[in-house]
């Protein structure tokens, strides 16, 4: 395997290990302080039976699957400070609620707050998703 020097990227751990199975991470924007605007989140990636999950609290957490690719189903949420609840974060004009990724790449869910002052029990967030966002060559 061919080791990816990702220390320029946020919420990354620093490098990534590709090859053997897609790869996720999770980035939040500094754009509208996301970070503290959206505290508690969670993003699921999932195919057939296989599921494992990015959290806030183990945000530069990267998951490697067993071998495999493809299209996986992803489910972006955060808890709602004035509900309790987990609500699911929509996703921004030309992503999906899925996400792409070969064997040998690793791929990105992007979370960005809308506003530094949202409207009592809003969203206020936005995902995006970069298929192959790193590939291992061969």
């Amino acid at each position: 395997m061919e080791t990816t020097n990702v220390s320029g990227t946020a919420n990354s751990s620093g490098q990534l290990q590709l090859g053997g199975g897609a790869q996720f991470w999770v980035y939040l924007s500094p754009q509208n302080n996301t970070a503290k605007m959206i505290s508690t989140w969670r993003v699921t990636f999932s195919q057939g039976n296989w599921s494992d999950s990015i959290s806030s609290e183990n945000p530069t957490k990267q998951i490697q699957t067993p071998n495999l690719s493809g299209i996986f189903e992803i489910k972006v949420e955060l808890l709602s400070g004035s509900t309790g609840t987990w609500r699911q974060i929509p996703p921004q004009a030309g992503s999906y609620n899925e996400i792409g990724c070969n064997s040998n790449c690793a791929s990105m869910v992007g979370i960005v707050a809308d506003s530094t002052n949202p409207a009592p029990g809003a969203i206020n967030a936005h995902f995006w998703t970069t298929w192959d966002a790193m590939c291992k060559a061969g």
